[in-house]
């Protein structure tokens, strides 16, 4: 529910003050956020998205195993008891994971490359929304979502894209702009995105999970190259 109420907001942007096709750039969830407004069905004329540019982005891959795994149905006492202590679980984690020294910990993990950016002012944006009372149980819904799996799998996205441009007899230029040292979502995540789309272009950055951060440079020279092809 969280990921089509973002990409509706996203395409009601486009729609209302963009008032044009253009290009759009995601990081991380916001990557998988872009890719999902592309393959929608609002765009399937790419009459408001004409690019993407996906930047380390999240999402998960069909794995052709789950469909041969069958669950085992359990009794809803044991799955009432599983609730609490995941919930429980997670709502302490929390508490350890929004101090300032986790969060520079984890910060350091994902700026691999360029740890000097990660600084106080860095630590204290990230830190500021998990004052927010609300903050626990929105922590908590992202991570039992996420534990539960999602419903739309990267591959259905990058299907949809390669339908599209069967119809419109044109590819939709998608741009893989890869920190290759990402200890999150790996290189072998963009690798199966070129598996599945091979017009896909792909710019491999000397950065972790932020190439945006760490190589402002590269990542902008290498969007200004890809903004160059979408519009001309």
């Amino acid at each position: 529910m969280d990921s089509i109420y973002k990409i509706h907001k996203l395409i009601d942007f486009i729609t209302d003050i963009v008032k044009k096709p253009c290009a759009v750039a995601g990081n991380s969830l916001g990557g998988f956020t872009a890719l999902y407004a592309a393959a929608s069905i609002e765009n399937k004329d790419q009459t408001l998205i004409n690019g993407v540019a996906l930047l380390n982005a999240a999402g998960r891959f069909k794995n052709p195993d789950d469909e041969l795994i069958l669950k085992e149905e359990v009794p809803q006492w044991r799955q009432n008891i599983a609730a609490f202590i995941q919930r429980f679980i997670i709502r302490l984690s929390f508490i350890i994971t929004k101090q300032p020294l986790r969060i520079e910990q984890v910060l350091k993990q994902v700026y691999p490359i360029n740890q000097d950016n990660v600084d106080d002012e860095l630590v204290e944006s990230i830190q500021f929304p998990a004052q927010d009372p609300n903050a626990a149980e929105v922590f908590y819904r992202v991570v039992s979502k996420n534990g539960n799996g999602p419903s739309i799998y990267v591959d259905d996205l990058l299907n949809d894209l390669i339908d599209f441009n069967k119809k419109k007899g044109r590819v939709l230029p998608l741009l893989l702009l890869w920190g290759e040292s990402d200890p999150w979502i790996r290189p072998a995540a963009a690798d199966k995105i070129q598996a599945i789309y091979p017009d896909s272009k792909r710019v491999s950055i000397n950065a972790g999970h932020c190439p945006m951060d760490e190589a402002p440079h590269e990542v902008n020279q290498a969007l200004n190259n890809f903004l160059q092809i979408v519009h001309s």
